[in-house]
């Protein structure tokens, strides 16, 4: 397993990992197989989404803003929305390695999804050969 440090710099931000990713399957020597990548926080999550325009980054964090909305939480840190959030987006994807690569689509990209930032977060990479 590779650790992988990432830092955020607001409250919900999306942070594209998919360099230090493609490094650490790099680094295993995987040419066929599947990437784990899981964040063990439980106000972060792990997804798979579109790299290339800005804008969708923002806005799905408006729109996991808008699906939790503010109410009297009983969690007297003030951020269970982001341990909801969390839950539903999951802390884990696993993509297949061809070829020495992550197999990704046209579009896509690893992001570490900082839900109660900033903080410093790690990432767990497991590859496996198949």
């Amino acid at each position: 397993m590779d650790v992988i440090e990432v830092s955020s710099q607001r409250r919900r931000q999306l942070v594209d990992v998919t360099s230090f990713v493609q490094e650490s399957v790099a680094a295993a020597g995987v040419t066929e197989g599947l990437c784990h990548v899981c964040v063990p926080h439980t106000t972060a999550a792990v997804m798979l989404n579109e790299n290339a325009d800005p804008a969708v980054a923002d806005d799905l964090l408006r729109a996991l803003d808008a699906l939790v909305p503010k109410i009297s939480w009983r969690h007297a840190e003030g951020n269970s929305d982001a341990h909801l959030l969390s839950s539903l987006v999951g802390p884990s994807v696993t993509v297949p390695i061809t070829g020495g690569e992550l197999a990704l689509g046209r579009w896509q990209a690893v992001f570490l999804l900082d839900l109660d930032g900033p903080r410093k977060r790690e990432l767990w990479v497991t590859c496996l050969r198949v």
